[in-house]
């Protein structure tokens, strides 16, 4: 196979531009490695902790009503955090957040009582990202809502405080005996200089049926499957039908401000289109190559207003009330991947409201000519994915 095997249209001169200057410019961003951050070491190797943290392979963890999950971690080893060990205070002044932090955020009723944290220490510069992912298991029931966190503290000193999942809200709501599914906290870093990324799970209102968090570089598994359809790890997929030269999707959302998860065949770049239902709110992009992109709306003619750049596993919003149509550009001609490989790529939109949706993702394509497809690379296949719950996300007043 020597070129791209769909064909949208022509594409312009600038689109073309963007993809040559992005194949040979260097980053601007980084994405952050953490030391050990898939606690591959088999340890808790360069992280501080706090309660009852460990390293772990495979674990199961049980529910109060006998629901017995079968956690499996990306690689060998993954960080478990169970909800004891540490009173909330000592777990703030651990995170070097200000007393009374975690319940401000929290969004419940009952006090939190003790739990357990893990953190890390790292040096980052404004355009760099924090990726980390996570799955939540309560082992508790309603009205026990245990939520957890993670704490992101800038070189400033402000913080934000997350809300990653609990039984109740806010974060994802796993209900009663209920498991999240794996996500990811991503966050783009906005100041220089040496940050503190932490984690924390708790309990409320009692120090029983404690609640738990693991922690990972990449996605692990659930058995059963904690992951319904429309998630990270289990994406819709395109309808076949008679529109060979764009992919297209019909789904219900139930929930507007959740991010639906549609994942479809690339090229190095996307125009989105909702021919019915509530216009899309975010978008969320994947972690390939440099991480960066651009996105541009609709003036009625071709997708000419910049709208500005997106970073990876980051959500880009749109303006208040959400558009019905957008394009992202900026994907590397470098990344050569696969374009018969229809799970590579995910995209998370969030929408304006619930209903039917009946939208179209076309690949904005060009030729790749033999001589520039290295040998040790198949050829590009774009897309757009995300683990995270940004629009779920609950921030101190001191915010970054």
């Amino acid at each position: 196979m020597t070129y791209l095997s769909i064909e949208k249209k022509l594409v312009k001169k600038s689109i073309l531009s963007i993809a040559i200057a992005t194949f040979i410019s260097s980053a601007t961003a980084a994405p952050i490695t953490l030391i050990n951050q898939g606690f591959e070491t088999g340890d808790l190797t360069g992280w501080n902790h706090i309660g009852a943290v460990s390293a772990v392979g495979e674990i199961d963890v049980t529910t109060n009503n006998g629901t017995n999950y079968h956690l499996t971690p990306s690689g060998t080893t993954m960080a478990f955090l169970d909800s004891f060990g540490a009173s909330v205070s000592q777990i703030e002044s651990f995170l070097g957040i200000s007393n009374g932090s975690l319940d401000a955020n929290a969004g419940i009723s009952q006090s939190l009582t003790n739990g357990s944290a893990i953190s890390q220490n790292f040096t980052a510069s404004s355009g760099d990202t924090i990726d980390m992912s996570w799955n939540y298991v309560a082992r508790d029931y309603i009205p026990y809502s245990d939520p957890s966190f993670a704490v992101l503290v800038a070189p400033d000193g402000t913080f934000m405080v997350d809300v990653l999942a609990s039984t109740t809200g806010p974060g994802f709501t796993t209900g009663s005996d209920g498991i999240s599914g794996v996500f990811s906290f991503a966050e783009l870093l906005t100041q220089d200089g040496d940050y503190t990324v932490g984690f924390v799970t708790t309990n409320s209102g009692d120090t029983i049926l404690n609640s738990t968090l693991v922690l990972d570089d990449g996605a692990g598994a659930c058995n059963p499957s904690c992951n319904d359809l429309g998630s990270p790890e289990n994406p819709l997929l395109p309808i076949d039908d008679d529109t060979p030269e764009s992919f297209d999707f019909s789904f219900e959302v139930t929930e507007p401000t959740i991010p639906v998860f549609i994942d479809p065949i690339v090229a190095v770049g996307y125009d989105y289109v909702v021919e019915n239902g509530p216009n899309i709110t975010s978008v969320i992009l994947p972690d390939i190559g440099d991480g960066e992109y651009e996105v541009y709306g609709f003036d009625g003619v071709d997708f000419n207003i910049f709208l500005g750049d997106a970073y990876a596993n980051i959500a880009f919003d749109f303006v208040l009330g959400g558009v019905d149509q957008f394009q992202v550009l900026g994907i590397e001609v470098s990344e050569m991947l696969d374009p018969t490989d229809q799970t590579a790529f995910i995209t998370g939109l969030t929408f304006a409201s619930a209903g039917p949706v009946t939208m179209s993702q076309t690949p904005v394509t060009f030729d790749v000519p033999v001589s520039s497809v290295p040998e040790t690379s198949t050829l590009p296949l774009l897309g757009l994915g995300l683990l995270s719950f940004i629009s779920l996300r609950r921030r101190c007043k001191g915010s970054i």
